[in-house]
């Protein structure tokens, strides 16, 4: 029994290493041999590169000039005067301020309006050349506001009138760098509908008056 048993056992090992010796021949890899490989080894289409247009390049200029080929008269001398005409005009940028007879030296009316509103919004603007033109805003000869400084964006305040007649007067505190003050004014109720627009040039010291009439 024990010999039966040892013989099953030298059968079972050897076929353990039967099996493993084929499994080892099996699973063998070679080097590759790079030699062997060619351009002609890959089937890789080779793409050329295009732009929006396939057009050739034109030459405008040749920079490749041969100088013993041009004749005298081909030749400019730049050291010649030009027969070409001097221009003896001047273009330049012109505003309606600063140009004569615009605005005489007194006051300037802008006119006489009734609303029912509370108040009024007033909105003012250099809506010529800024050049840093500046007014005084007085309500029935109170200053409402002693210096405002105009520019391009509007000036805007808001005036609470009186039962009957509101004088409000802008006074030119200066001509700016370009004679004489000029402003756009606006004028609009509390609903904001627009009840003037008005443009004044005044000279140093003068006023533009408006009258509001509050019903």
């Amino acid at each position: 029994m024990k010999n039966y048993f040892l013989i099953i056992t030298l059968l079972f090992n050897s076929l353990i290493l039967f099996s493993q010796e084929i499994s080892i021949k099996i699973v063998e890899i070679k080097s590759l041999d790079t030699n062997t490989i060619t351009n002609s080894s890959f089937s890789l289409k080779k793409i050329k590169a295009k732009g929006l247009t396939n057009k050739k390049k034109n030459n405008y200029f040749n920079y490749n000039l041969d100088f013993d080929i041009l004749s005298n008269e081909n030749i400019i001398d730049i050291t010649k005067s030009t027969e070409l005409v001097t221009p003896t005009w001047i273009i330049k940028q012109k505003f309606k301020e600063g140009s004569q007879n615009k605005s005489i030296k007194a006051d300037y009316y802008l006119g006489n309006l009734e609303t029912q509103s509370k108040y009024i919004i007033i909105k003012c603007r250099d809506h010529e050349y800024v050049d840093g033109d500046r007014i005084r805003l007085m309500l029935n000869n109170s200053i409402i506001h002693p210096n405002i400084s105009l520019s391009s964006v509007f000036y805007v305040i808001d005036i609470d009138l009186d039962e009957g007649y509101n004088n409000i007067d802008f006074i030119a505190l200066n001509e700016g760098d370009s004679s004489p003050n000029t402003a756009q004014l606006l004028v609009l109720d509390e609903n904001g509908v627009v009840l003037s627009n008005k443009k004044w040039l005044l000279y140093t010291g003068y006023k533009a008056q408006l009258v509001v009439y509050k019903k």
